[in-house]
């Protein structure tokens, strides 16, 4: 089955399931009704009761097709009320031309439950028996041997139509209870989606605001510092300097460049791929201690082994942002990465000699508050350790 039809299949059954017992069973309806009716004209005809039956038969087959067709499913109730009226008084003309007509019954006592609520099949089940009965009892010159077997016969009809009725009333409620039950679950889930699909937007907004934070807007605060070292490096015609400045600027712009690209695709840091955890580290303090002439130093301490690739981009970025921090913050003149490992994960300590700062005072921008977050996302921990004049102390434990 090829997906076409199996969304038409699914389709279909969604369908089915939204409509009720009534509704589903509507084509049995019609044909015990078919079947009825030519059992009736079968049997006056083989009577011998002349065409007046097959005429009252073609009123009651004709006010039914105009009842139940249109609508494709339950008429209204003034519909089929007008219609229960013709079908009833046909069935007692039929009753009194020849009483066999009463297999007729057979079919209109489900209709009154097919087409009315609960009170009013009751009371027309009741009108139905009571009425076929009464003609009975007249065409038998209402003598009181007829009254006592058609009072008999009449609560007999009224208690077995009471017992299928109130039966198929039973499926029919049910069913649309179901339905509605139905409809109110769709309903929920389509809401659920709404909401699931909004906090994914939100979460990948702010998932990517963090990426751009900790990778873009940092590389292009280096290539600034950069090129302002180069620039007055060339205006004092220090050429060596200058040109090693701009060597820098063209590896932090390549690396930004991959950078963006694995943001694109949603791919794991290049410097991750190519030298893990550790190296990339290693690399990034390196860097640093380049660009800004800090005396930084990165250790690694236990056994090195693979993280979870999220735990992994989460340290990589913890250090990005720490030592962005103490370049633009700090005024560090010692910085100190260590990696160590566990069994049970692994801990990034970035610490340096700055100024330092209160770690309860409001901060603006994402920052710590942003690597917070992305560090509690991944199921880590993040621990700030600072005071005015004291340098800082970043912890961050990844699983």
């Amino acid at each position: 089955m090829d997906t076409d039809q199996a969304d038409c299949a699914r389709e279909g059954d969604r369908a089915y399931a939204e409509r009720d017992f009534a509704e589903r069973t509507m084509i049995g309806w019609h044909i015990l009704f078919g079947v009825m009716v030519v059992a009736t004209a079968v049997i006056t005809i083989a009577n011998g009761d002349g065409p007046l039956p097959l005429a009252l038969l073609a009123v009651l087959v004709i006010a039914y097709v105009a009842t139940t067709l249109p609508t494709g499913g339950r008429p209204s109730l003034a519909r089929s009320v007008v219609y229960l009226g013709v079908a009833y008084t046909v069935l007692c003309a039929l009753t009194w031309i020849d009483p066999a007509s009463l297999v007729l019954l057979f079919a209109l006592y489900p209709q009154a439950f097919l087409l009315l609520d609960r009170r009013g099949s009751i009371a027309a089940t009741v009108v139905l028996s009571i009425a076929w009965n009464l003609v009975l009892v007249a065409r038998q010159h209402w003598t009181p041997e007829a009254w006592g077997v058609q009072t008999l016969s009449a609560l007999g009809n009224i208690l077995f139509a009471l017992v299928v009725g109130l039966f198929i009333d039973g499926l029919i409620r049910e069913s649309r209870a179901r339905r509605m039950l139905l409809a109110e679950l769709r309903e929920a889930q389509a809401e659920l989606a709404v909401v699931e699909r909004a906090a994914g937007a939100l979460g990948e907004r702010e998932r990517l605001a963090r990426d751009i934070h900790d990778t873009l807007a940092q590389g292009f605060t280096s290539i600034v510092m950069l090129s302002q070292a180069g620039e007055a490096a060339a205006s004092r015609g220090d050429t060596a300097t200058a040109q090693r400045r701009f060597g820098e600027i063209q590896e932090t712009a390549r690396e930004n460049l991959a950078e963006a690209r694995a943001l694109v695709g949603a791919l794991a840091p290049p410097a991750l791929t190519e030298a893990g955890l550790p190296g990339s580290l290693e690399r990034i303090v390196a860097r640093y201690r380049a660009e800004t002439g800090v005396d930084a130093v990165a250790a690694v301490q236990g056994e090195a082994r693979p993280l979870a690739p999220t735990s992994e981009v989460t340290a990589l970025r913890a250090t990005q942002e720490c030592l962005a921090n103490a370049r633009r913050h700090a005024g560090a003149q010692h910085v100190e990465v260590t990696l160590a490992y566990d069994e049970d994960g692994a801990t990034v300590t970035v610490q340096d000699d700055g100024r330092g700062f209160d770690p309860g005072s409001d901060r603006h921008g994402y920052g710590l508050d942003g690597l917070r977050a992305r560090v509690e996302s991944v199921g880590g921990l993040m621990a700030v350790t600072s005071a005015p004049g004291e340098g800082t102390t970043v912890r961050v434990r990844v699983p």
